[in-house]
């Protein structure tokens, strides 16, 4: 069983880091959908820090045989979550990488281009007027 100090310690600790975190999505440091993952943590750490006999029912309920290893379970599967999360935005930001530097080297060429036309078309019009001088 969790003693009441230890309740108040984790209760307090989860509703800081659930202030930093809302903090954080305030000033757009973060991303809504990243901390919504971390917000659903604190919750229910926050819920079974409340109410301990939950955490042992629910164990039970799964048939796993204690509850600390059922939250190494949990643990490792929002851990496993938030990879899979983080690689999926990590492929989308790659591809847009490559296609914003993709249309940023036409544009440059087009520029280069444009400029050179410009280029010869001065040189064009000064050798005529050296002509008809």
């Amino acid at each position: 069983m969790m003693s009441m100090r230890l309740q108040i310690v984790i209760i307090v600790v989860m509703l800081l880091a659930a202030g930093f975190i809302v903090n954080l999505v305030r000033k757009k440091k973060i991303d809504f959908k990243y901390a919504l993952g971390w917000l659903v943590l604190f919750f229910c750490i926050l819920v079974l820090s409340i109410w301990p006999i939950l955490l042992n029912k629910l164990a039970k309920l799964l048939g796993i045989a204690s509850p600390v290893n059922m939250l190494f379970f949990f643990g490792f599967c929002f851990a496993v979550a938030i990879i899979f999360a983080l690689s999926l935005s990590v492929s989308r930001l790659e591809d847009r990488v490559r296609k914003l530097s993709q249309e940023i080297a036409i544009i440059q060429k087009d520029m280069y281009d444009h400029y050179n036309g410009l280029k010869q078309e001065m040189e064009k019009k000064d050798s005529s007027e050296q002509e008809k001088l």
